[in-house]
């Protein structure tokens, strides 16, 4: 059996061992329709993201409980920023440039955001810098799912997710930044992110 039929059975199998894969997934920017999960309308990339991130943080959550926010955190910082090198390296080879700028380091963030189907409007885009608002997330509704206070699913953010593709775009440039600018302040309200290159 090839390694994506194995994935298959796990996910028909055992649902939370399936969800706590495609979570894992799509830290490294996988799309859950390579399980069949899915289909490509934006809503059910959505969903099944939402699904699967509302397992990741109640398995954070339980951790955080166990040996304590600050640790659970930093140990998740570390995950990511593995993960993002891991991500960074294949992306830098699989697009073959040598010298990425904001615009083109934005195309692999882009990817990931339909996957998942968030909603994001590109407010400014240029070599030096891409600023967008996003709107509809997966992680931060995953996270209200558990009834996590804003500041908790902010500092997860910034940890995780944020974490993981600023390390990922500093393997395509090491003056590329990928920064939380404006976390929500509301579930209606929007964040922005930009992507810079110093």
């Amino acid at each position: 059996m090839t390694k994506e039929m194995n994935r298959r059975e796990l996910f028909k199998t055992s649902a939370a061992a399936g969800a706590v894969m495609i979570a894992g997934d799509l830290l490294m920017g996988v799309s859950p329709v390579a399980y069949g999960a899915v289909d490509v309308a934006s809503d059910n990339a959505f969903n099944a993201a939402k699904t699967a991130l509302t397992l990741l943080h109640a398995y954070t959550n339980t951790v955080a409980q166990e040996i304590g926010r600050e640790r659970a955190v930093a140990l998740m910082t570390k995950m990511c920023e593995n993960m993002g090198a891991m991500r960074g390296k294949m992306l830098k080879e699989q697009a073959g440039i040598k010298e990425f700028d904001a615009k083109a380091a934005w195309s692999p963030v882009k990817i990931f955001k339909d996957t998942v189907g968030q909603n994001y409007e590109v407010v400014e885009e240029s070599p030096q810098r891409v600023l967008l608002r996003t709107g509809r997330c997966p992680i931060y509704e995953a996270a209200r799912t558990l009834g996590m206070e804003a500041n908790t699913i902010e500092t997860g953010c910034r940890a995780g997710f944020l974490k993981l593709w600023d390390t990922a775009l500093k393997q395509l440039n090491p003056n590329l930044n990928l920064r939380l600018q404006k976390f929500r302040s509301a579930p209606d309200d929007l964040c922005e992110e930009e992507i810079i290159l110093l």
